[in-house]
């Protein structure tokens, strides 16, 4: 596991052993997610080419991942392709809060394939609830933000 990655998991440990009823922020910068993208990208480049063929039809690498957050929006784009045919593919997704975060992606454009946003919620959807899961078994989560230039989670240690 990366550098970034094993930052993220000790801030989870840490959390976990705080004790009930007390109080804690997590706060994920822009440029700590882009490169835990960047991490997870390099470490399961296999898994990650098998699960675009399933969805795609087509084994396609992806590379230079980019995570910005501002206002309430999650934008994140890579390139990808096969050799050197390469291009940018982008979402946008909205962030909102309904006692539990909501992500919503707003546009996609991924060249020469057709996705549209529909499809990405449902792929969004898995991996952000079993995310939230996680936390939610140690923690009342209290609020979820997108700020410029950072995500921010506030809760309470169960």
């Amino acid at each position: 596991m990366g550098k970034t990655l094993n930052t993220f998991m000790d801030k989870f440990e840490e959390f976990k052993t705080l004790p009930a009823g007390e109080a804690f922020t997590i706060q994920v910068t822009d440029q700590e997610a882009t490169e835990a993208a960047r991490e997870y990208l390099a470490e399961n480049k296999e898994s990650v080419g098998q699960r675009i063929q399933k969805r795609v039809g087509l084994k396609l690498s992806v590379e230079n991942p980019s995570v910005i957050f501002r206002n309430d929006e999650i934008r994140v784009s890579a390139t990808g392709g096969k050799g050197f045919l390469k291009a940018k593919a982008a979402l946008a997704a909205e962030v909102k809060w309904d006692g539990k975060p909501v992500v919503v992606v707003r546009s996609v454009e991924v060249p020469f394939l057709s996705v549209t946003p529909e499809k990405l919620n449902s792929l969004v959807e898995g991996p952000l609830k079993k995310g939230m899961g996680i936390v939610e078994e140690y923690a009342e989560i209290r609020s979820f933000k997108v700020t410029d230039g950072a995500v921010v989670l506030e809760a309470v240690r169960k």
